[in-house]
């Protein structure tokens, strides 16, 4: 528990590193038929499922974020069914998928165990739940804690997550690995997180150079850019 919630530095250091879209695929593997993003975004890893599963959907509750995600699919010429729809309301009948995704999102959804029940309903006998989620710890996160804590509503996701098994879920594995960020300036960060939620101004305003400060000194300096360790894990489930 102890380790999925809150690795060391040494812990971190000694993960795997890559890509969201290539842990996904490693641990689904090809030839899924049918899967489902929920949380979707703009579509990015969404996208990337569309890769190695045949038919894929994504959704999101935000109308701006599922435009950009079908401009994005037309230009890179992928096909997905992106639906404006909320997690706990899926807009397709019981055991429509053999793989249902969380990626990055869980922790978004107004209601954890709703938003979960849904997402086992959607899913066929023996389909998989795939839940990616950033972790609060290391740099990244100790840089960015400033003007986003996350901690309490991660743990509350994957407390949730876990009072899943039993109730027709069952334990597949849990993987913890690292992706490189990397910013160009503190500038470009600080963008990235406004353009996000334009609510975290107020803590960049309440003490701008502290953060900047933080930041910085957390940050590897790297090719001219300040680097970081993201930590993600992923829980895979099956439904029984």
């Amino acid at each position: 528990m102890r380790r999925a919630l809150k690795p060391t530095d040494a812990e971190i250091r000694a993960l795997p590193l890559g890509a969201n879209t290539k842990f996904a695929r490693d641990l689904l593997g090809d030839g899924r038929r049918r899967a489902l993003d929920i949380g979707c975004g703009e579509g990015k890893f969404t996208r990337g499922l569309a890769a190695f599963v045949g038919e894929v959907a994504g959704v999101d509750v935000k109308a701006n974020s599922i435009a950009k995600a079908q401009q994005a699919a037309k230009a890179e010429g992928v096909n997905v069914d992106f639906r404006v729809a909320s997690g706990d309301a899926l807009p397709w009948p019981d055991r429509s998928f053999d793989v249902v995704a969380f990626s990055n999102s869980l922790h978004h959804m107004p209601d954890f165990p709703k938003a979960l029940a849904e997402a086992a309903r959607a899913l066929g006998p023996g389909g998989l739940l795939y839940v990616m989620e950033p972790v609060a710890a290391g740099h990244y996160h100790e840089a960015t804690r400033f003007v986003n804590d996350e901690t309490i509503v991660r743990t509350q996701a994957w407390t949730a997550l876990r009072e899943l098994l039993g109730q027709g879920m069952e334990r597949v594995q849990e993987n913890l690995y690292r992706t490189r960020r990397a910013f160009a300036s503190f500038d470009e960060w600080k963008e990235e997180q406004l353009d996000r939620d334009e609510k975290r101004r107020a803590k960049f305003d309440a003490d701008p150079e502290g953060v900047k400060r933080t930041f910085e000194t957390l940050a590897d300096k790297e090719d001219g850019k300040l680097a970081f360790d993201q930590v993600f894990r992923v829980d895979l489930l099956r439904k029984g």
